[in-house]
């Protein structure tokens, strides 16, 4: 059920589908005045949203405090990534990265560095596909071609969302885990819910955030609109909301 909550506000918290809403209303709707506000609400809604500007000025607030450099000379037991970075593609057969990427490459660099021990992968489908039994073992043969030794991974084919992830580390690793010697890895904008949720747990992993948003800068670039905004707005939006969401549930 919360699963399916997930997809449903997904779904309602990207600003695309409201500006989309409001141009159908402006056709649809017969009076003119109803027109006109829906018709010019869209194009507000484009003009701020679409705004690189304000966006960046949002993700820097919500990310201030998840964003800290690891101390030198400090070793982890585990990372636990979280899912997102990647899927299995049925029509090569192979494992495909998204733009989360790093959420996968990084912890990969400080494992082969010796920062990290193990590797404990979780949600999102990144790892397994229902449709495709091999794709975890296609997973795992991609990760030993970038020198992990499969070993040192714990592969969690069943969490679909954070709350489910949060569950099955506990699982995995043990109810006496409280994770004080290990690294959460992530998006930073989702960072300040995945920690949240893990804290809510009694686990209390060290952040370690990938896909930081760039330093705002005030210059004449930033203002321009482009569709790509939406999207980061929509990603944040969607931390908001679902922050909240957890926050009802008792998860966090």
């Amino acid at each position: 059920m919360f699963y399916i909550l997930s997809k449903l506000l997904s779904f309602l918290t990207d600003p695309v589908t409201w500006i989309v809403a409001c141009f159908i209303l402006a056709v649809l709707l017969r009076k003119k005045l109803a027109k006109r506000v829906f018709f010019w609400t869209g194009i507000a809604l484009f003009i701020l949203m679409g705004n690189g500007a304000l966006i960046s000025l949002a993700e820097r607030h919500w990310v201030r405090n998840v964003t800290r450099p690891l101390p030198k000379g400090t070793y982890y037991e585990y990372a636990l990534v979280q899912g997102g970075f990647g899927d299995f593609n049925p029509a090569t057969g192979k494992t495909q990265l998204f733009d989360e990427a790093e959420r996968l490459i990084e912890p990969i660099r400080l494992y082969r560095e010796g920062i990290v021990k193990k590797l404990l992968i979780t949600g999102d489908g990144s790892i397994h596909d229902d449709r495709n039994p091999g794709s975890s073992k296609v997973f795992l043969g991609y990760l030993a071609s970038l020198g992990v030794d499969t070993c040192d991974v714990i592969l969690d084919t069943e969490a679909r969302t954070t709350r489910e992830s949060v569950t099955r580390t506990r699982e995995l690793l043990g109810p006496d885990f409280n994770g004080h010697n290990s690294l959460l890895v992530t998006g930073a904008i989702h960072m300040p819910r995945t920690v949240r949720s893990y804290h809510k747990a009694g686990i209390d992993p060290v952040p370690y955030a990938t896909s930081v948003p760039l330093l705002y800068r005030l210059e004449l670039t930033n203002f321009r609109l482009a569709s790509g905004n939406l999207d980061r707005w929509w990603k944040l939006i969607h931390e908001w909301v679902g922050q909240l969401a957890y926050g009802v549930a008792g998860s966090v």
